[in-house]
């Protein structure tokens, strides 16, 4: 037993369903190559160039520390700034950390009384680039960091970039346009189906002449409505003029037909005629009277007069024949260039 198909509805079977499906498929295959194009050009810019990036940041996170320092408020004011500094840096991807020096440590706690801890670590374990810039003394720093001397390291300035963090920017750029790109592929896809309804009624249109024609039985009278000088006004027309030619073909083929039945009919007739006469000179053959001669010529003159009707009739044949001939030169030569 044959297995029934899974049915369906006549929209799905459509060229429309197909051509809006593939291309809400296309849309999203289009957005998810993007997505994975940035990601590998992430994993590229961090490959290639975030080093320098990042060497970049550690000497302008030491201008920044140094410029600091500067300030009437010394060591304390970098006690305050130093968390602003990490959250600015936070929001760029990058990790930062201030480390002083022991000679530092010592002399914030004779100058200050305070315990110089910086701005420790908290990276995570993880894929990273890192960049470190030492802190030299100079002259001025001296009046607060009184163990040190000139070009003694006071402390060491780290920026490190985390791959994770990274990625994490990206996926959360692709949450944050997946709604917008959802929209946009929703809002193309209606467009597309009102577009393709539009420029494909002419089609349905064709579609529907050439039903009407193959649920008729030799009805070529229904014609495609031409709408338009492109191709599928092209293609009505050149449906029509087909029609037409066809139209002309089967009456000639009716007009022959009509000669071959009636042919046929006088054929028949004569058959009939001829073995009468045929039978009536077998049963004279037999006969010895004098009377009989007269009888006999007249069935002669009877056979031939059948003879020269079956003459004509196969010249009227050869006729018809040729008839269908130059109609059937005419259907397969029809369209064809001189």
């Amino acid at each position: 037993m044959a297995k029934v198909g899974k049915l369906s509805s006549p929209f799905e079977q459509s060229f429309m369903f197909h051509m809006i499906r593939d291309f809400f498929l296309l849309l999203l295959l289009v957005a998810t190559v993007e997505m994975g194009i940035r990601y590998a050009l992430m994993r590229y810019d961090f490959a290639i160039k975030e080093q320098a990036r990042v060497d970049q940041a550690a000497q302008q996170l030491a201008n920044d520390v140094k410029s600091i320092m500067l300030n009437s408020g010394g060591p304390l004011a970098a006690q305050t700034v130093y968390p602003i500094l990490n959250r600015n840096y936070d929001d760029l991807g990058l990790s930062i950390a201030v480390i002083p020096a022991e000679v530092t440590v010592e002399s914030m706690k004779e100058s200050f009384k305070i315990d110089a801890k910086g701005l420790q670590p908290a990276w995570k374990v993880g894929p990273h680039l890192a960049a470190a810039v030492n802190l030299t003394a100079e002259q001025f720093c001296l009046n607060c960091h009184v163990k040190a001397k000139v070009n003694d390291v006071l402390g060491t300035v780290k920026v490190g970039s985390y791959l994770a963090l990274k990625e994490a920017a990206w996926w959360a750029e692709v949450k944050l346009t997946a709604g917008a790109l959802s929209l946009k592929i929703l809002v193309h896809t209606i467009l597309l189906f009102f577009l393709l309804k539009v420029r494909m009624a002419p089609l349905l249109s064709l579609r529907s002449t050439v039903s009407q024609l193959a649920r008729g039985l030799m009805d070529l009278s229904p014609r495609a409505k031409v709408n338009g000088a492109d191709e599928f006004g092209e293609l009505g027309q050149d449906l029509n003029h087909f029609l037409d030619r066809i139209t002309v073909v089967v009456s000639d083929l009716d007009q022959i037909l009509s000669k071959v039945v009636d042919a046929s009919g006088r054929l028949g007739n004569l058959n009939r005629d001829l073995e009468q006469t045929v039978d009536g000179l077998r049963e004279a053959s037999t006969r010895v009277a004098d009377g009989s001669i007269q009888g006999q010529s007249a069935q002669y003159r009877a056979l031939a007069q059948s003879l020269r009707e079956m003459a004509l009739l196969e010249a009227s044949m050869q006729t018809i024949a040729q008839s269908g001939q130059q109609v059937l030169h005419r259907l397969t030569h029809a369209g064809k260039p001189k």
